[in-house]
């Protein structure tokens, strides 16, 4: 009888263990971990008709990015489109949900930001990648801090990642 509680104790000694460690990786695992982050360099005036829709939207106030600044005779030969991609890892056991990609712009150069209207969803266990598109005049400096967001179980997870 002593040797079967003896047992039994050890058992239930190894299953808190176990159980603490599993907490304990998800704790650790709540925010998604940036596995690659890189900007991709399109002159404007080989998506002129990108650039033609976000004047146009500009000029009918429905545009749904955001301004940063001045936007009055933009030409497309002196603007560039700079998109950030993000690649996210979610080791976690729970899911990213509302995953959102800011650009902090740098003064004097950057326009502006169009908009990301989709949810974003990271799955536990998956990979995904953001993108975040801005109008500059400076295509020379691709270096931006960016802003990840998401919620995990619930709690909000703000990280910033350096960009080149």
């Amino acid at each position: 009888m002593s040797k079967c509680l003896k047992v039994l104790a050890i058992a239930a000694l190894l299953c808190t263990v176990a159980g603490a460690c599993a907490v304990l990786y998800g704790i650790n695992t709540l925010k998604p971990q940036v596995e690659q982050a890189f900007a991709t360099v399109t002159p404007a005036v080989q998506v002129q008709d990108v650039f033609d829709g976000v004047l146009d939207q500009l000029e009918t106030q429905t545009f749904a990015g955001k301004v940063w600044g001045n936007t009055d005779a933009l030409q497309a030969q002196n603007c560039v489109f700079l998109t950030y991609t993000v690649r996210l890892n979610n080791r976690g056991f729970f899911p990213a949900e509302w995953i959102s990609l800011e650009v902090t712009p740098q003064e004097d150069t950057d326009l502006l930001m169009l908009a990301d209207t989709s949810a974003h969803v990271l799955t536990a266990g998956s990979r995904g990648d953001l993108t975040a598109t801005i109008l500059t005049t400076d295509s020379g400096n691709t270096e931006r801090t960016l802003t990840v967001t998401c919620y995990v179980f619930g709690q909000k997870i703000e990280f910033e990642v350096a960009a080149a």
